[in-house]
């Protein structure tokens, strides 16, 4: 199955519920048949907002990331504190 918006490999599937005005995006299972709802690959997932007035709820696992999104600038390595020595007896 490829991403409804550019034909990535999906890795998630985004569901419209227009009655209630909410998006909800769910893990890729494979017994999704492709009907009902839209593949989108991790990229589109992620990016991925409701209109003004909509909610979006994501119902994947949460990932886990070495850093906070957003606290280091690509292709920056954090400087580390150095630790201050302490007696130990």
């Amino acid at each position: 199955m490829r991403c409804c918006r550019c034909s990535d490999p999906a890795a998630a599937w985004m569901v419209f519920e227009y009655s209630s005005g909410r998006i909800e995006l769910f893990e890729l299972a494979p017994d999704i048949d492709g009907f009902g709802g839209y593949a989108m690959c991790e990229r589109h997932a992620e990016r991925m907002t409701a209109p003004v007035g909509w909610t979006l709820t994501d119902w994947r696992p949460p990932t886990m990331t070495l850093f906070p999104l957003g606290s280091v600038e690509p292709g920056r390595v954090p400087a580390l504190e150095p630790v201050p020595d302490s007696d130990v007896a």
